[in-house]
């Protein structure tokens, strides 16, 4: 039981609130779920089944992948990266743009299809679950390409390995033999269509070089027939040194202006598709391109690049010395090398500035754009360099003797013709060998194989997840469960709020057994029960509560709502007093719903109303119980006024007179908070206790309660007892002792449920 103690009035000092220990809140959470037992176990087995149903139910799901690399794709046949290293750069963004590709629903409708094909093609309909229409049994039709195409987008997932140019295409089906086919074909039908892809730009390029070649050879044709033309007429036959070294310098330089022109006209080509198909994305991104490229730096380099280049083609080209070539083709580079150095830094700060403004998902075209117009103005200024070299030689051309003049003409218009040919026709052979070389820059490294047996579900893991979740759910419900319970369960939750508590009167588990209303009498009938020296406990602390001059006389046993057991703990209160050899009176002061009578098996009337209505005489009113020096009133009839009647003059003489005749007199009384009885009764007596159930007064309202009762005279108030306590749930080593000690022979039988105590 708790100790209390007193103030210097001899009233219970209350209790500050104490600090607890963290050992405390460990025994409070244990306290909670042991309370909590049984719906824990209800909610945990719940779980458990649940977990059971669904595992013996679920479908086995079997996963294969299929594995693919993807490189960088290839760069053109006219005009090469001017920084092919940056790319390393773009990789990551190569496979973002290209797993995106994988995720697109042109290449899951294109996989549609060649399922579809498979799937009627197949004489075993069996092996297919999702392709397989379930809507009828013993169906043998697949379901609708629609369909199968959104299937895919559920079942088939696209992953990187990270660090990796490999990306995983994983498929999964209930079928393993439908998950391998759809892993494969899905790979497959990538790869088909990366291939048609990287070869449109190629197989572009080629056909624009097919017909530029064509124009070019006959070109060549009508040269060498205007030649042989002229010479058949008669015309000069041969051209001096001099004249020859001119238009072999003419003619090259004829020929890098007709094929920068070509290249030209190339880029402007592909750069005027990339604009089309960059305006359908982002139009402002088209201006701020051609603003960041189109700079005089980048042009001058260029310019000054192209002049160096053309002037040591001519002079190697009109040398035959080896060794000569090679020495003048070392001074032209060492030249050249430094400017190129500045001209791809210049790029590389363009580059970067460039793609770190543009987002992921354009980076691919804008890289497209920026090569194309790099491409544009590197031939522009080459052309222009030319043209200006052109320029210097025409005027000595045209200074040609007259008869060799013509003759000179046509030389020059076959040569520049056959030069021009030649070349074409070897970048037309290089674009045909790399179009049919292109097998696109993807490549199966594993394609998917049958798996041996299925992912998911894993049974074991779910079976203990749904142990731990139950088992969660179950601990997480019972803590919820005190949270939202704002009831009293333990002395600690009184005596925090500075309340003191005289007892604990535990569950009274005798009544199951006895099964009697009267045996709600425990001192009485069972005086060995742990509730009994409960009582006797209460009794002690009753009489040590108030060390004034003047002894306790009456006693009022009230509660805050009713149903809390006021009436046994006032029946048993008083029993325990008679034991001790006083005088004692129980005096039934309930005029709503008294229960005294019932308890003892007598007459509800003649009782305390009819003597205070001068009807009948107090010996008439008094009734003998087991107990000898107990006796005990009834309510007597029920008055229209019970309020009026217990404040009256003749009741407050009436106490009195008891108090002559008795040593202590017990009030049981209506709860407190529903009416003003127990209020009126408090003035009239020496103390009062206040009832409290466990797990069923709330906080907020014995607060109150307790607020009221000691607000006029706080001395009158002797304590709290904490009834229905399970000792069990919250103490259970003190129960094993105390129940063990007050009860030897619980040990050679076993022990009652628990009963809880009858209240009013």
């Amino acid at each position: 039981m708790n100790t209390f103690s007193n103030n210097g009035n001899g009233h219970p000092a209350q209790k500050k609130t104490a600090v607890q220990h963290p050992s405390d809140n460990i025994k409070e959470y244990f306290n909670i779920i042991r309370h909590n037992i049984i719906p824990i176990i209800i909610i945990f087995i719940a779980s458990l089944l649940v977990t059971i149903i669904y595992v013996s139910n679920a479908i086995d799901i079997y996963k294969t992948v299929a594995t693919v690399k993807i490189s960088k794709p290839p760069g053109s046949v006219l005009y090469s990266q001017v920084m092919p290293e940056f790319q390393e750069s773009q990789s990551d963004r190569l496979i973002s743009n290209e797993i995106e590709i994988l995720k697109s629903s042109s290449i899951r409708e294109a996989t549609a299809k060649t399922l579809l094909d498979s799937f009627n093609a197949s004489p075993d309909k069996s092996v297919f679950y999702y392709l397989l229409n379930r809507s009828t049994e013993n169906s043998i039709e697949p379901i609708p390409l629609s369909s199968i195409t959104g299937v895919l987008g559920s079942i088939v997932s696209i992953n990187q390995k990270r660090g990796l140019d490999i990306v995983e295409i994983e498929a999964q089906s209930p079928s393993p033999y439908e998950a391998k086919l759809i892993a494969n074909v899905y790979s497959e039908t990538y790869i088909k269509y990366n291939v048609e892809f990287s070869r449109r730009e190629v197989s572009s390029l080629k056909n624009f070089l097919e017909e530029e070649k064509l124009k070019k050879y006959k070109d060549l044709n009508e040269a060498e027939i205007s030649l042989q033309s002229f010479q058949q007429r008669g015309g000069v036959f041969y051209l001096d040194d001099q004249a020859k070294l001119l238009i072999s310098k003419i003619s090259e330089l004829d020929m890098q202006k007709n094929l920068a022109e070509v290249e030209l006209t190339s880029n402007l080509k592909a750069y005027s598709d990339l604009k089309t198909e960059l305006a359908k994305i982002d139009i402002s991104l088209i201006n701020y391109l051609e603003g960041q490229i189109t700079e005089t730096e980048v042009s001058e380099y260029q310019k000054k690049i192209s002049e160096l280049q053309i002037q040591k083609e001519l002079e190697i080209s009109s040398l035959k010395d080896q060794l000569l070539k090679e020495k003048i083709s070392d001074n032209y580079d060492k030249k050249i090398e430094p400017l190129k150095k500045e001209l791809d830094d210049k790029i590389s700060v363009l580059r970067k500035s460039i793609y770190s403004n543009t987002p992921i998902d354009r980076s691919q075209i804008t890289q497209k754009v920026f090569d194309a117009n790099l491409g544009i103005i590197t031939n522009r200024a080459k052309l222009n360099s030319v043209n200006r070299l052109l320029g210097k030689y025409e005027s000595d051309f045209s200074k040609l003797p007259t008869q060799s003049f013509e003759l000179a003409q046509l030389e020059r218009a076959r040569k520049s013709s056959e030069k021009l040919f030649i070349m074409l026709e070897e970048k037309y052979q290089e674009a045909l060998v790399n179009e049919r070389a292109n097998i696109g820059n993807v490549n199966i490294i594993d394609p998917a194989k049958t798996p041996g047996r299925p992912a998911k579900p894993n049974r074991q893991m779910i079976v203990i997840a749904g142990c731990v979740l139950g088992l969660g759910l179950g601990i997480g419900f019972a803590f919820l469960r005190n949270y939202l319970d704002r009831s009293i369960k333990t002395p600690e939750d009184i005596e925090n709020k500075g309340v003191s508590v005289l007892a604990w009167i535990p569950s009274i588990e005798e009544l199951k057994e006895i099964g009697s209303s009267q045996l709600e009498f425990i001192v009485a009938n069972k005086p060995n029960a742990s509730a009994s020296e409960s009582f006797k406990a209460l009794r002690t602390r009753v009489l040590f509560s108030k060390l004034e001059d003047e002894p306790i006389h009456s006693i009022l046993i009230t509660s805050s709502i009713p149903a809390e057991g006021k009436t046994t703990v006032a029946l048993n209160l008083a029993g325990s007093f008679a034991q001790t050899d006083k005088k004692i009176l129980l005096l039934d002061c309930d005029l709503r719903k008294p229960r005294i009578h019932a308890i003892f098996g007598t007459e509800r009337f003649p009782g305390l109303s009819d003597h205070l209505f001068m009807n009948v005489p107090l010996e008439d009113v008094t009734r003998n119980t087991s107990i000898e020096n107990l006796k005990h009133i009834t309510s007597g009839t029920i008055p229209p006024n019970p309020s009026e009647l217990l404040g009256s003059k003749q009741m407050r003489e009436f106490i009195v007179k008891l108090r002559s005749l008795y040593d202590i007199i017990i009030l049981d009384s209506p709860p407190y908070m529903s009416v003003t009885d127990s209020e009126i009764l408090t003035k009239i007596t020496d103390g009062t206790i206040l009832i409290v159930q466990a797990h069923k007064t709330p906080i907020d309202v014995f607060l109150k309660t307790y607020d009221r009762i000691t607000i006029n005279d706080p001395t009158k108030f002797l304590g709290s007892v904490l009834n229905n306590f399970s000792f069990k749930s919250a103490y259970g080593y003190y129960y094993n002792y105390y129940y063990y000690y007050t009860r030897p022979e619980a040990a050679r039988r076993p022990k009652p449920k628990e009963f809880k105590m009858k209240n009013q």
